[in-house]
């Protein structure tokens, strides 16, 4: 059934988006040329790899880390547009549509930070675009700015593996169509989102966890 609603919704959704992603193809052709997409190898349900599909917004100089700091150089003029915007990621309804991904879930990580032990979670659910980590963390680059950049990614991937797995052991249809008004809701209101995320389900699912996320996101 959750499978099910999420694939509906991302159809309906990039029916809906497709005008935009017409637009966002031509900008991104005329400002960066190709290619387009972003393709990169993440770690999905049961460990299997796929190909996560993003709207490129670096240049191709160097993609050797996976992870991106506040000030990245490789960031384009309007790369740096679409990923304020979250843009870049809407792609990823193809990866929806194809089963690769669900609409809500944890995020996909990049191979060479996963354990097989600390993410169990994936042998219960399949990763997704949206999630608690992906709501409260939403500027990521600059909540790992104050962790000390990049290179204490790790102490980021903690919390966001706690999230994962509480949502995971959580995960309903409700919660579903909860998270996803939220994560609407965070375009344009992104502190309130966030707000609503720690103190409504945060607080209620795992209270002992609230002062550690405030801690990094204030």
């Amino acid at each position: 059934m959750i499978e099910l609603f999420s694939k509906l919704v991302a159809v309906i959704t990039l029916v809906i988006l497709s005008p935009l992603f017409i637009i966002i193809i031509i900008i991104s052709f005329i400002f960066q040329g190709l290619p387009i997409f972003f393709y990169h190898n993440r770690i999905g349900y049961k460990y299997e790899k796929f190909r996560l599909i993003k709207f490129r917004s670096m240049d191709n100089s160097n993609n050797d880390n996976p992870i991106t700091d506040k000030e990245d150089i490789r960031i384009t003029k309007w790369g740096k547009i679409i990923r304020y915007l979250k843009l870049d990621e809407l792609p990823q309804l193809i990866n929806i549509i194809i089963g690769d991904m669900r609409f809500v879930g944890p995020r996909p990580e990049v191979e060479q930070y996963v354990l097989n032990n600390d993410f169990s979670f994936l042998y219960k659910i399949k990763p997704g675009l949206t999630d608690f980590s992906s709501i409260i963390l939403r500027n990521e680059p600059q909540v790992l700015d104050k962790l000390g950049g990049s290179k204490n990614y790790q102490k980021l991937l903690s919390i966001k593996i706690k999230l994962a797995n509480l949502y995971a052991n959580n995960k309903s249809l409700w919660l579903d169509l909860q998270l996803t008004f939220i994560t609407i809701l965070s375009i344009i209101f992104k502190k309130i989102a966030a707000s609503l995320i720690i103190n409504y389900f945060i607080l209620r699912l795992k209270p002992n966890l609230v002062p550690t996320i405030n801690k990094i996101v204030q």
